[in-house]
């Protein structure tokens, strides 16, 4: 009974943190390696606004330095949108996975991903095609919105530096019956 107690006010103080302000839509990257050629990684971080900032980097097998551009930009109404409706998607929203263990695959695609949500973030990481294969249906839109946008024209922000699509904090608004109200920031 003192165990169903304790799971009900965790239970309780879970729902009682609440986010102060979304500053960020969502952070994602992927990481593949050729054995002929090399590893390439993209990250993007969207924000509610719909600006965004991408990173596509390159390092060939013969080389022990990645490549990086970085870009800025403002996506178009309908790719926002495309976004925000894959990401509202309920199984989207279901999807738990916890992090692979262990060494990475030789056949690494790896994905990973950061969604902000009402009372924590989101997290999931698969680190081959295999592993994302229960959840396609859900994950495939993501993944094609994040190829769209590699193609998309957009200069080179010469003055801008990589930083790996770092995303800022999340506030969350926590409430707890010993010390009211506390804003805790939260990252990925």
């Amino acid at each position: 009974m003192r165990t169903f107690i304790c799971l009900l006010l965790a239970a309780g103080v879970a729902l009682g943190q609440t986010m102060v302000e979304r500053t960020f839509l969502m952070r994602a990257e992927t990481t593949t390696v050729d054995k002929h050629t090399g590893t390439t990684h993209v990250c993007v971080l969207v924000y509610p606004d719909g600006k965004y900032h991408l990173e596509k980097g390159f390092q060939s097998n013969e080389s022990s330095t990645m490549e990086t551009r970085v870009y800025l930009d403002q996506l178009p109404e309908a790719s926002l949108k495309q976004l925000e409706t894959t990401l509202d998607d309920s199984d989207f929203q279901g999807i738990n996975v916890p992090a692979p263990q262990g060494s990475m695959p030789a056949d690494l695609d790896q994905l990973a991903v950061a969604v902000p949500r009402e009372h924590a973030i989101q997290s999931m990481r698969f680190d081959n095609a295999s592993q994302r294969k229960p959840y396609e249906k859900s994950v495939k839109p993501l993944l094609d919105w994040i190829k769209d946008l590699q193609k998309k024209k957009t200069p080179v922000a010469k003055d801008e530096h990589s930083n790996n699509c770092e995303a800022p904090q999340v506030m969350y608004r926590t409430i707890t019956p010993h010390s009211g109200d506390k804003d805790v920031p939260n990252q990925r």
